[in-house]
């Protein structure tokens, strides 16, 4: 009998075995994984890019920060560029949007394989069983007893547990058993691979002017995006040397069949992006994998009879902004609470709380693809969804205060008022990008680094306390209201062929 058994030692379940063991040392716990250890390095798993709440899940949270600092790279922000469909090999001729400088609160770009094999070796230093090269067979609820029936070196077991934590991904058992499936209206796909060579954006242009306006910063550690309508291509660097590079697709716009093999995916860069498919010419090929539908809603996330979901086994929403390694993080700290907190009557405030913030967050995304070749249209959109980000759900998270119920509802009207603000928002981006406006390849560069309340909003999650939580949080929305308003015009400029105004001149950012 252990106290808690976890059906997959991927990233989910690694960490949130490290957070169990953290808060409550005495518990056994097993992780049982059907992969075995060590994971191979680069050419593994992608998710490779975090942002600022994994980031400090990871950092902070679980104390990884001097691994994190040594075995995996700093990443520069996410950087757009617009114009590749022009044919230009020179990426001065292409439109930029992102960060001349860091903006507070380090980020990563981590190498999945790496951090699993840290991982998984603390948690055997820890004490936790690590199961692996294990066949889960079955698995049966019986609360205070569950029991996981598994193949381990050719004989059967059965593994009996106190609270069972599904963390295996795609795989989904108990998602899949209890048939939980909720369809998410957002039918995306990807393709994706690695090349084992190192692909420096900084060294595609000679133009000296262009090089100089990160001051310093390598471009290269950047989450490059090479945007188009119906679809965006990442560039993400890995500490081994290795670049991962990943076209991520809305079927209704490109036509998925192009993207189903290796060869096929450089044939569609060699006329969407050609700088970029030459620039993959002749690379090393590591590895290759594409996805349909990628999306996955879940009716029910934690149960009081003491199973639960995390990582992709739950929910997941999109690769663009990288918000997986979030809801890992959001998931572990609702399982965490409900283990170790003894308060497993709140998983139906937990579940509520989680599934709202994937509702928001799905809304990012699903029918915004068509839009992502224009220009303008997504310099308002990245504007508002990371002022929206930062002082709702990044601020629920660095205060702490996600997994105090009586907090939670006292703040619920704020919650809505965001939420409100940010549907209608959506609606007008998903509005201005159903005309696949193909836009860009002009030289300009839109700089995040001069918004002046970029800079505060960070600061504020690094120096906001748990106890004036809730009024900086009315306040931060107070500001995304007048946000809204200021964009609402803009989008209409936009749409009429005026342009836009620099970026610490639009109103609300101030």
């Amino acid at each position: 009998m252990t106290d808690v058994c976890i059906l997959g030692a991927g990233m989910a379940g690694l960490t949130l075995a490290a957070q169990l063991k953290s808060r409550d040392p005495s518990l056994d716990i097993t992780l049982v994984e059907h992969r075995g250890f060590p994971a191979p390095t680069a050419a593994y798993k992608v998710g490779e890019s975090t942002v600022e709440i994994a980031a400090h899940y990871l950092a902070e949270d679980l104390g990884l920060r001097e691994h994190l600092e040594s075995a995996h790279l700093p990443k520069f922000g996410l950087r757009m560029f617009f114009g590749g469909g022009r044919g230009a090999q020179d990426m001065a001729a292409f439109d930029e949007v992102g960060a001349s400088q860091v903006l507070p609160i380090p980020t990563y770009q981590i190498d999945r394989g790496v951090l699993e094999n840290h991982l998984a070796d603390r948690a055997r230093a820890q004490g936790i069983t690590v199961l692996d090269r294990t066949t889960i067979r079955d698995v049966h609820i019986e609360p205070g007893r569950h029991r996981v029936s598994v193949t381990h070196q050719g004989e059967a077991h059965s593994i009996h547990c106190r609270f069972l934590v599904d963390a295996s991904g795609r795989r989904a058992w108990l998602r899949n058993r209890r048939q939980l499936n909720r369809q998410t209206q957002h039918h995306n796909g990807a393709a994706w691979f690695r090349v084992a060579s190192e692909l420096n954006v900084d060294q595609w242009s000679t133009d000296r002017a262009w090089q100089a306006r990160c001051q310093g910063h390598s471009r290269r550690l950047s989450t490059n995006h090479f945007m188009g309508p119906g679809y965006w291509v990442w560039v993400i660097p890995l500490a081994s040397g290795a670049t991962s590079i990943g076209v991520v697709y809305d079927p209704a716009v490109v036509d998925a069949t192009q993207l189903a093999s290796y060869d096929g995916v450089m044939g569609w860069l060699e006329g969407e992006q050609p700088l970029l498919a030459g620039r993959l010419a002749g690379a090393p090929v590591m590895d290759f994998h594409s996805m349909k539908h990628y999306a996955a809603g879940c009716r029910q996330t934690y149960s009081s009879d003491g199973w639960m979901l995390c990582g992709d086994a739950g929910v997941f929403a999109d690769p663009f902004y990288s918000p997986g390694g979030d809801f890992i993080a959001l998931g572990n700290t609702f399982i965490s609470e409900l283990i170790t907190g003894g308060c497993t009557a709140a998983a139906g405030d937990y579940q509520r709380y989680l599934l709202g913030f994937f509702s928001n967050t799905l809304t990012l995304f699903r029918g915004q693809y068509p839009g992502f070749g224009h220009r303008d249209l997504m310099v308002l959109k990245t504007v508002w969804d990371y002022a929206y980000y930062w002082s709702v759900l990044a601020k629920l998270y660095f205060s702490r205060r996600l997994v105090d119920v009586a907090f939670m509802t006292a703040i619920q009207h704020d919650l809505v008022r965001a939420s409100a603000l940010n549907a209608t928002m959506q609606k007008q981006f998903r509005h201005l990008g159903s005309l696949q406006v193909c836009q860009g390849g002009e030289g300009g560069f839109v700089d995040h680094f001069r918004v002046p309340w970029f800079h505060e909003l960070k600061q504020d999650l690094l120096d906001g306390s748990p106890e004036h939580a809730a009024t900086a949080l009315s306040t931060g929305i107070d500001r995304l209201g007048v946000l809204a308003g200021s964009i609402g015009g803009l989008l209409d400029n936009v749409a009429a062929g005026r342009p836009l105004p620099e970026l610490d001149q639009v109103a609300g950012l101030t």
